[in-house]
């Protein structure tokens, strides 16, 4: 994935870097997937019911990045399989390790 495409993914904010997510629930292991049109897809084992899902995938951004759970907050898309992140911390760091992830090389 060339840098051009990777800029797709997020938009950088005073506070951080803000990740366009697509959510697959009920998989068997919780993980990064890959990209999925402009955003980066994450699967869940947890059903979509009473916050449970979005409380696993703060957990699994959260272990991706090494950021704590406290530095990753879904501002939009509570009730979609679409949903925004932000990622708390240093942009440049941020889009490097988003960049490795999907590369491989992490």
């Amino acid at each position: 994935m060339n840098s051009n495409s990777l800029s797709e993914l997020y938009n950088e904010g005073k506070d951080g870097l803000y990740l366009n997510v697509h959510v697959q629930p009920g998989a068997r292991r919780a993980q990064l997937r890959g990209v999925h049109g402009d955003a980066v897809k994450i699967a869940i084992g947890e059903a979509a019911q009473d916050g449970k899902a979005n409380k696993a995938i703060v957990r699994v951004i959260a272990k991706v990045f090494n950021l704590s759970i406290s530095d990753v907050e879904i501002t939009s898309g509570m009730t979609s399989r679409r949903k925004r992140v932000l990622l708390r911390g240093n942009c440049d760091a941020l889009k490097q390790d988003l960049e490795l992830w999907l590369t491989g090389a992490r």
